[in-house]
């Protein structure tokens, strides 16, 4: 059955440049194809008509065939672990430290003691495989010995993000994404085109569906919409060093992604140092200092418990420096239930008010859609109770919130598939996500 989007689009970001408003249908005719039109598209001022419906076709996810890739010392088959753990990782797989799921082929994996047509060990008896996570190992009493190098063959899906354009003429045409696995970009499109649509074409795609239809409502589609700033109320004790150029000492506590998980050694793309950037930009007599407090896998309560002198010491790493400001940052406290998130986000604040420091919490970004219970990537509020726990508790106790993951929901409703913002497949966002978290972060501070 044809899926169908007809879009009757109006944006109310405070650009008027970036608003795009569409009444352009889009549907899947059949597993391959797309058809969009008739009817228009306007952007910056530019209306653009197609008068027919025009049929475009979109191709599978590329395939990629690894022939004798060669590991050495595979270890043992760990079920116990986490799919990315469970073994060694299959390396055209890989992003960053897990793996692209469901990208593997399992039918096509072969362990061989040797490169080329020689005999493969035998799946459940030599060795055992995570089909999902592309991950194996091998198991006792096989035949594979400690220590012995494999040559493994099999092959994989690259994901895609296609875009749907329209250019001056009334011409419609597929521009094809670049294929990758974790973090994969919309394509570039030509001068004078505008994206009617991205189509997400992950790994292990068997055919188009209305999810994989992402209709564009937004002519940029990492523009954040407007927010309030709150600062004067929430923040003046920070904002008044900011404004008069005085030193002020922030310091990022957090997790993995405080600690730069999604973009690594590029510690310039870290949210908080986009952050600090930013404020110095705006107030430029400011001495802005940042201070990162990151424990990559921990949560805030992990931090707060871990022993004094440790690697990880809330009170040397938060408290010591006597932050003016304080900003928290953790997805890995997503467990916590409303009810929890009041109890220990009390205890939190009461410690950091007592050195002094003001405080502002990020809601955090969106991770695997498995972990997070949802079926479909298009959502416009976070089902998280964690999330509605930290909206309720900063609002119940005049916390400033930078809520990141209210523009992490808006992703889809600007084209964007919020996974293929996951560097790790996982949960660690790209530099479009910290950015993100930076873009949440200034929109509490006024312009001047």
């Amino acid at each position: 059955m044809a899926s169908t989007f007809l879009l009757l689009a109006g944006v109310c970001s405070a650009n008027s440049a970036q608003n795009q408003t569409q009444t352009m249908p889009v549907r899947v005719p059949a597993p391959w194809t797309v058809e969009v039109g008739p009817g228009s598209v306007t952007a910056a001022d530019k209306e653009i008509r197609l008068g027919e419906a025009v049929r475009l076709s979109i191709s599978p996810p590329a395939r990629v065939e690894i022939h004798d890739e060669c590991y050495a010392d595979v270890p043992r088959f760990n079920p116990e672990q986490g799919g990315w753990r469970k073994g060694a990782r299959l390396r055209g797989l890989i992003t960053e430290e897990c793996t692209a799921t469901g990208a593997l082929h399992p039918a096509t994996l072969r362990l061989k003691a040797a490169p080329g047509n020689s005999p493969a060990f035998d799946l459940d008896a030599d060795y055992s495989l995570d089909p999902f996570w592309g991950t194996f190992g091998t198991l006792e009493g096989g035949k594979i010995a400690a220590n012995q190098t494999l040559y493994v063959d099999y092959a994989y899906d690259l994901s895609r993000l296609d875009s749907v354009v329209v250019d001056g003429s009334g011409t419609a045409r597929i521009v094809a994404g670049q294929p990758g696995l974790g973090s994969v970009l919309p394509p570039t499109l030509g001068l004078g085109e505008i994206s009617i649509a991205n189509i997400w074409v992950p790994s292990g795609t068997q055919q188009l569906s209305e999810e994989n239809l992402y209709p564009i409502e937004f002519g940029d589609p990492m523009k954040p919409g407007p927010t309030e700033s709150v600062a004067e109320r929430l923040l003046p004790r920070t904002l008044a060093k900011l404004r008069a150029g005085d030193e002020v000492t922030i310091v990022a506590w957090g997790d993995s992604v405080t600690h730069g998980g999604g973009v690594g050694a590029q510690v310039q793309l870290w949210y908080q140092n986009q952050f600090a950037d930013r404020l110095r930009a705006r107030f430029p007599k400011a001495r802005v200092r940042m201070l990162t407090a990151g424990w990559p896998g921990a949560g805030s309560k992990q931090y707060l418990e871990a022993p004094a002198g440790g690697t990880y010491d809330f009170g040397r790493d938060v408290l010591l420096p006597k932050p003016d400001l304080v900003t928290i940052e953790f997805v890995n406290d997503a467990y916590l239930d409303e009810g929890g998130t009041q109890t220990h986000y009390g205890e939190i604040l009461r410690r950091l008010t007592e050195v002094g420091a003001e405080v502002i919490l990020i809601t955090p970004h969106l991770v695997r859609p498995d972990w997070m219970k949802v079926s479909t990537l298009k959502f416009d509020d976070d089902p998280r109770p964690y999330v509605k726990g930290l909206r309720n508790f900063a609002a119940a106790n005049n916390v400033a919130l930078a809520d990141a993951s209210k523009d992490w929901c808006q992703l889809w409703r600007r084209g964007i598939p919020y996974v293929t913002l996951e560097a790790n497949s996982i949960n660690h966002p790209d530099a479009r996500g910290h950015a993100i978290f930076a873009d949440a972060l200034m929109g509490l501070f006024p312009a001047e």
